[in-house]
């Protein structure tokens, strides 16, 4: 092997007259320890001038690989960061949503709570027993439960819209408070109808109660005319034509009464009841035509008329038995029939009602507890 000339030998002081060997760049962070010896060889004079190019042209290579792996890091990095980033958006944004979806639920709550004195005020009303006194409580009542049933509704569309962005622990609260509402919303659509027909009947029962007063004194007065006819003198049967004026006058009294329940309750039938008191008119005008016959000396055909009035008179009892037991009657018909399935669907939903409250309030003593 031959040696080069131009290398100083070992321990020798190098010639100044010789020019300095270049020196390669460096090279990337991270070099191969084949890379090592090279960055540390440096040639000599003589040596094949292509060298130190090629160790430019590899270290070039090497910084080059060095930046693209800097920069795919950075990218892989900002990339990591950005999707991050965007799931810390998602996450916040469900977080928001459960939120703004709890406070909806506490205003679904706050509006049947806020409903829940005027509820017992038309549950009142629904119970009350039907009497003259209530027919003002019945129109407040309906305009109560057109109020509640508007509140009613508004809390389920809440909860229904906000079902999906609930907390998992707050599922059974909104189900049971979506319940309630539900069957608000039952029984203030159910409650007018019974409200409406009980207004109509309170205001029927008194002049029915009257129509009824006024028969009863027609019939007294009809008792004693028949009672002064009988003792056969002039001033016996002038009694009696005055005593069956005094019917008449009651009778049609009470026919007036009866037509004015019947305008307060279209749906009450009074007809047998009408029927009735026209049958006792015309029987009364009989009656005065007897009178009159006999007072001017026709005895003989004021008898025979007598023996027709009595007839008509047994035809009459007849119609009374088969009057119902009660002139309130007709209107507890007509009631029974306007109500019975509004009845049913009010007090079915108010028992549902009463389950989803129960539910309601042992969600929030548990809470309570958990706290």
């Amino acid at each position: 092997m031959n040696e080069d000339t131009n290398s100083p030998a070992p321990g020798a002081t190098p010639d100044p007259s010789m020019p300095e060997p270049p020196v390669t760049e460096p090279l990337a962070p991270g070099p191969s320890a084949a890379s090592a010896s090279q960055q540390d060889a440096r040639p000599t004079a003589g040596t094949d001038a292509a060298a130190p190019v090629t160790n430019r042209v590899e270290a070039g290579a090497v910084r080059r690989s060095g930046r693209w792996k800097r920069i795919a890091l950075i990218t892989l990095v900002v990339l990591l960061v950005a999707a991050g980033a965007v799931g810390g958006v998602a996450v916040y944004q469900q977080l928001d949503r459960v939120r703004t979806a709890q406070a909806r639920l506490d205003a679904a709550a706050a509006l049947l709570d806020g409903a829940e004195e005027r509820l017992l005020e038309v549950d009142s009303a629904v119970q009350a027993e039907i009497s003259s006194e209530i027919a003002t409580q019945s129109v407040e009542a309906i305009e109560v439960a057109q109020q509640v049933r508007a509140d009613a509704i508004a809390a389920e569309a809440i909860i229904v819209e906000i079902l999906p962005d609930l907390a998992p622990d707050m599922l059974q609260m909104a189900e049971a408070l979506k319940d309630s509402a539900a069957a608000r919303v039952e029984m203030m659509e159910a409650a007018p109808v019974i409200l409406e027909a009980d207004r109509k009947a309170a205001l029927a029962i008194d002049p029915a109660d009257e129509a009824l007063e006024a028969i009863k004194a027609a019939e007294a007065h009809i008792t004693t005319a028949v009672a002064e006819f009988n003792k056969h003198t002039e001033a016996g049967v002038k009694a009696s034509t005055a005593n069956s004026e005094q019917a008449r006058l009651r009778l049609v009294e009470a026919r007036s009464l009866l037509e004015t329940s019947t305008a307060a309750f279209p749906e009450a039938d009074y007809d047998a009841f009408i029927e009735y008191v026209d049958a006792k008119i015309a029987l009364i005008a009989d009656s005065k035509q007897i009178d009159s016959l006999w007072l001017a000396g026709k005895v003989q055909e004021s008898n025979a008329k007598l023996d027709a009035y009595n007839k008509k008179d047994a035809e009459i009892v007849a119609m009374a038995k088969a009057l119902p037991a009660s002139v309130r009657d007709p209107i507890a018909d007509a009631y029974e029939d306007i109500t019975a399935e509004a009845r049913k669907r009010y007090f079915d939903a108010r028992e549902q009602a009463r389950v989803a409250g129960d539910r309601v309030r042992a969600l929030r003593e548990s809470s309570t507890r958990d706290r």
